[in-house]
């Protein structure tokens, strides 16, 4: 069963899902792609279940990976340290970061294009109809009448067997 968390990204999205993993009681490390040191303030708000790392070194010592960065800067993601690990593309929004033509003639999803940047990982659409606000303020315990769900794209079959294999 997966324990630790990496989260690579650290703005509202990485943030609130590090804040909700600690909660529930998973281990977390994040990153982000300035420096360990730079993430001091909210490790120390989530206490001993978070550190800081680089974002290769977070996906290494994690079970499961989380992408919470602008779609723009996906290609920065450590693709050889993500070989064989079940990605989280939390991603959205490609037009926010410029044009982007290969997104502009809806040949082929942002989703798409992650996988293929990390052809040897796990790729699995999930949180993008939350935002960061709503990711915190929905949730509920297990078993409680009013919890939502969160629907998840599955990019590749061999990502559900993955998932299967580590639960």
């Amino acid at each position: 069963m997966t324990q630790t968390i990496g989260i690579i990204g650290t703005g509202m999205i990485g943030g609130q899902l590090a804040r909700l993993s600690v909660a529930a009681g998973l281990n977390v490390i994040l990153s982000n792609s300035r420096s360990p040191d730079s993430i001091t303030d909210l490790v120390g708000e989530l206490g001993e279940r978070a550190r800081a790392a680089t974002p290769p070194d977070a996906v290494r010592a994690s079970d499961l990976v989380v992408a919470a960065i602008p779609f723009g800067v996906y290609t920065k993601l450590p693709a050889e340290a993500l070989v064989g690990k079940i990605v989280i593309d939390t991603m959205n929004y490609p037009e926010r970061d410029g044009i982007m033509p290969e997104v502009k003639t809806d040949t082929i999803s942002t989703s798409e294009l992650v996988q293929r940047h990390l052809s040897e990982s796990y790729v699995i659409k999930a949180l993008n109809n939350l935002d960061y606000i709503r990711l915190v303020t929905c949730a509920r315990p297990k078993g409680s009448s009013d919890r939502s769900a969160v629907p998840v794209g599955v990019h590749l079959l061999s990502a559900t067997r993955a998932i299967l294999r580590k639960l």
